[in-house]
């Protein structure tokens, strides 16, 4: 909406190495699921109820994983909103400054004060959906400071 993905800066070190650490951890789960799977006589060597519990196990765990995305996504739409408010904030402050375009700065609040509105919006549909399947969500919380700019 404001700049393409090349106008983004990079993760911070900190932010990539967590990344890189879920991806290892994704691969690695793959792994031992393709070596699970390498013998395919196995998988029908187990009675029906043990399947059935099985599948029952596998449903619970996609369950909670899917919450917890759930969970994840409010949160980072609600990061979202509070970056897209600060950065309308800062736009605000330069215009009133006077400080270059002044009609520009102020057509960036409004675009960072929709999005803003936008993401908010989001993260409540998301915790909606976490509230109907009897999931708690996390309390919001924030690792950047606040810089002054209400929320």
């Amino acid at each position: 909406m404001l700049g393409g993905v090349d106008s983004e800066p990079a993760p911070p070190p900190g932010r990539r190495r967590e990344i890189d650490t879920r991806l290892d951890a994704v691969r690695a789960r793959l792994k031992t699921l393709r070596e699970r799977d390498l013998d395919p006589s196995k998988r029908w060597a187990t009675t029906p109820s043990e399947r059935v519990a099985a599948a029952q196990r596998h449903a619970a765990e996609a369950h909670a994983a899917a919450a917890e995305v759930l969970a994840s996504s409010a949160e980072a739409f609600r990061h979202a909103a509070e970056a897209h408010e600060r950065a309308a904030g800062m736009h605000d402050r330069t215009a009133a400054a006077g400080i270059g375009d002044v009609r520009e700065h102020q057509r960036q609040a409004e675009l960072h004060r929709a999005a803003a509105v936008a993401d908010h919006q989001r993260a409540e549909r998301v915790q909606s959906l976490l509230a109907a399947s009897g999931q708690a969500l996390p309390a919001p919380r924030s690792d950047e400071p606040r810089d002054g700019v209400p929320l």
